[in-house]
């Protein structure tokens, strides 16, 4: 057996700035991992490969990204005349939401290719991995680059972004998840152009090797259009903001939101209202920080 901290993400900022032919959006996104996840369980004995997760919605066949990892990994290993497909069966102990804006099932495939590739003595090195991950989801190269990191493309060309400020992070799944194509459907790109030229003008100003301090820069083009099409997420950043966080916005295209503290204690205070408040409900808060190591392996 092996197991693996497979993490959530969020993003600290994330720009629309065009669209494709393919229909496909550009970004410009910040993304950091954080320090709570899922727990990945390996067990490389027998034959064949098997899925099991406990979340209702999260499928144990080929549609779930870790099996389509493990299939990936083998299918790419034997191209170089890599041994044949061992057996590997996964346990999924999910923890992060499903379809929160999280990143759960990326984080989930590019942690599988992390722990195969070095399970079976390296073959691929950290790029080849990362452009195995591009053809699972757009997401999972970041899981498997690891650290923080500015992403442009679809979120495939990633850049390190070095140390940031640390900060305690609240984090508020409302229960629901949203329509992620819907959602960029409903962008304004009038809206989007003033905020990214003012993240560009202090990002320049940011000198490389010191702490970058993310409060200026908290923006997401998504945002806004969600809390249009779903007027309870609108709800949930008023509920919020009235904690008055030093940070407060939606991660990727929704649900979730998170907010900043300095102050641990603070935070702490948060998280224990939010979470006796809405201990009956589908509704879940997380209290953790920013992780100082991406990918948890």
């Amino acid at each position: 057996m092996e197991q693996a901290l497979s993490p959530a993400k969020i993003n600290l900022f994330l720009h629309v700035t065009g669209k494709r032919s393919d229909g496909y959006h550009e970004l410009h996104s910040l993304m950091t991992c954080l320090d709570f996840g899922d727990r990945l369980e390996f067990d490389f004995t027998g034959s064949g490969v098997s899925v099991r997760c406990d979340h209702p919605e999260v499928p144990d066949d080929d549609a779930n990204l870790v099996h389509r990892a493990v299939t990936l990994f083998f299918d790419e290993l034997s191209k170089g005349g890599g041994k044949t497909k061992p057996g590997v069966h996964v346990v999924i102990d999910k923890k992060i939401p499903v379809g929160a804006g999280l990143g759960g099932g990326s984080s989930n495939a590019a942690t599988t290719l992390l722990v195969l590739n070095r399970r079976f003595d390296s073959p691929f090195s950290l790029d080849g991995l990362m452009a195995m991950g591009l053809r699972l989801g757009a997401d999972v190269p970041f899981f498997i680059h690891g650290g923080p990191a500015f992403a442009r493309g679809v979120g495939e060309k990633l850049s390190p972004c070095g140390a940031l400020l640390p900060y305690h992070v609240v984090v508020f799944f409302p229960g629901f998840n949203v329509s992620t194509p819907l959602v960029y459907k409903n962008v304004d790109f009038a809206l989007t152009k003033q905020q990214k030229s003012n993240n560009n003008a202090l990002l320049n100003k940011h000198e490389m090797g010191e702490m970058l301090d993310i409060r200026g820069l908290l923006h997401n083009d998504l945002e806004e259009a969600a809390c249009r099409v779903y007027p309870d997420i609108h709800s949930v950043r008023e509920e919020m903001a009235g904690f008055f966080p030093e940070g407060l916005l939606m991660s990727g295209s929704g649900s979730s939101f998170f907010a900043l503290f300095s102050d641990g204690s603070r935070a702490e205070q948060v998280y224990d209202i939010l979470t006796e408040k809405n201990m009956a409900t589908d509704k879940q808060v997380f209290l953790t920080s920013f992780a100082v190591a991406g990918n948890g392996l």
